[in-house]
């Protein structure tokens, strides 16, 4: 019977691969509110970009427990079946990081895994928590 549970290296692969996620934050009247969000992930950390107005910022502001979907979408080949992977990550948000490097440098290493090179996420962001 094989297993169906993912490694700590798939887990890292889909996180560092994937490019949106499903952020899900706790609305004021007790329902999810859950959208799909563009982020960078670097060391265990997932990175973020929202406007201070969006419901999302509203919503971790009054509560900072988020949840984070994941979703891979496998394929069926000829020469071999590509599993789907999935995975819900649960934790609490921060708000108000200021990055060392500057924020427009920090929006530029967010957002540069969309570009069509897609070379520079590992650019000069190193941030350890």
């Amino acid at each position: 019977m094989s297993s169906n549970k993912m490694t700590p290296e798939d887990l890292e692969s889909l996180f560092t691969d994937s490019y949106t996620t499903i952020f899900c934050s706790h609305n004021s009247d007790g329902t999810i509110h859950a959208a799909p969000i563009w982020y960078n992930y670097k060391n265990g950390v997932f990175y973020f970009v929202s406007i201070k107005k969006s419901k999302r910022g509203h919503n971790v502001k009054r509560n900072n427990n988020v949840s984070l979907s994941f979703l891979m979408q496998g394929t069926k080949a000829v020469d071999g079946d590509i599993p789907s992977k999935c995975a819900l990550v649960y934790g609490l948000a921060e708000t108000g990081f200021e990055p060392d490097i500057g924020y427009d440098e920090f929006l530029r290493w967010v957002w540069g895994k969309y570009s069509s090179a897609g070379s520079n996420t590992d650019q000069k962001f190193d941030h350890d928590l």
